[in-house]
């Protein structure tokens, strides 16, 4: 019941919450991708989220499998990996975990190199980051994907691996994240 849902008003790019119409970073970008949010990612979120990702709780990952089943489909989803190094200390990647859960089959097409947290990184950090996603395989792409992670902030990851993936010659890209 705390989690609170974006309304209606809210960027029709990235989903920032409380905006009309397309919010001044996204007006700054060329081509970007259309996201959908399902949460704003409040006090009570970050909450949950060093319970679960950073506590490594992972029972709370059933916590929105209806939400994810209904939003995601029938699609053709690519999840945000973790480094190597994140899934030996962690024990588990979040993202996949609640794709798991939800019983939604998923592509795992990239991999991560290790890098600093993105929770521990300013803005501008997070925004200058090298793109650390590569292809694990050098098959064919299907026509259209949806990239899903669990928390987009300046929609750097998201970015990066859309680079990936257009690149390697899929023409439609989305993107979703359960928080904004």
């Amino acid at each position: 019941m705390q989690f609170e849902y974006i309304s209606d008003r809210h960027c029709e790019v990235c989903y920032k919450p409380a905006i009309s119409g397309v919010c001044q970073d996204c007006k700054r970008i060329k081509n970007p991708v259309m996201h959908h949010a399902i949460f704003h990612y409040n006090d009570f979120a970050k909450t949950y989220f060093k319970q679960y990702k950073f506590n490594g709780d992972f029972r709370l990952k059933a916590a929105f499998n209806q939400i994810l089943r209904l939003n995601l489909k029938g699609q053709q989803i690519i999840p945000i990996p973790v480094s190597a190094e994140r899934l030996q200390s962690r024990g588990f990647n979040q993202v996949t975990g609640f794709l798991s859960s939800a019983n939604l089959p998923y592509l795992a097409l990239l991999s991560k190199i290790e890098t600093e947290h993105q929770s521990h990184k300013t803005r501008v950090a997070r925004l200058s980051t090298d793109n650390p996603f590569r292809l694990n395989t050098p098959s064919k792409l299907p026509d259209s994907v949806l990239i899903f992670d669990d928390i987009y902030t300046t929609g750097t990851t998201l970015k990066h691996a859309i680079d990936i993936i257009k690149n390697a010659g899929c023409p439609r890209v989305s993107t979703f994240s359960l928080f904004r």
